[in-house]
């Protein structure tokens, strides 16, 4: 994979391309500062090229480390895997996490991330994330305390 760091208005935008024809290329988010414009214009395409890209797209709502394709094709997953004892994979929460910025690291929603913590030991929902907490980012059995 090729990275190309660009500078934009105090942003740091990551272009990457990916070898695989069906993949399109992406940008990833680097910056609260990053907006949809700034991806668009430092990718050399349209506005309307990068909804095209990216079918429901809504710009308010883009995350840190979200990735978004810049040319047709399929953004690739990177959404964590379960583990191949069948347990979920884990993340440990951060101060400052919130499940809309998880879910955008891993590529996953907040739906998930609610429906795979069900039952997960003290899981008390999005709304009540603590740090430290150990929480599953794909299907499987939930960690043991």
């Amino acid at each position: 994979m090729v990275f190309s760091v660009l500078r934009v208005i105090g942003s740091v935008l990551l272009l990457a391309t990916d070898s695989l024809a069906a993949d399109c290329q992406t940008a990833t988010v680097g910056s609260p500062y990053s907006t949809c414009y700034n991806i668009y214009t430092a990718a050399k395409i349209t506005a309307a090229q990068l909804s095209s890209y990216n079918p429901g797209l809504d710009c308010s709502k883009i995350q840190i480390g979200q990735k978004l394709c810049i040319s047709s094709g399929t953004l690739p997953s990177s959404a964590p895997k379960s583990n191949p004892d069948g347990s979920c994979a884990t993340y440990t929460t951060i101060a400052n996490d919130y499940c809309a910025l998880i879910a955008a690291k891993f590529s996953i929603t907040t739906s998930q991330i609610e429906t795979w913590n069900a039952g997960n030991y003290k899981w008390k929902g999005c709304v009540s994330l603590q740090v430290g907490y150990k929480m599953c980012v794909s299907s499987g059995t939930p960690p043991i305390p």
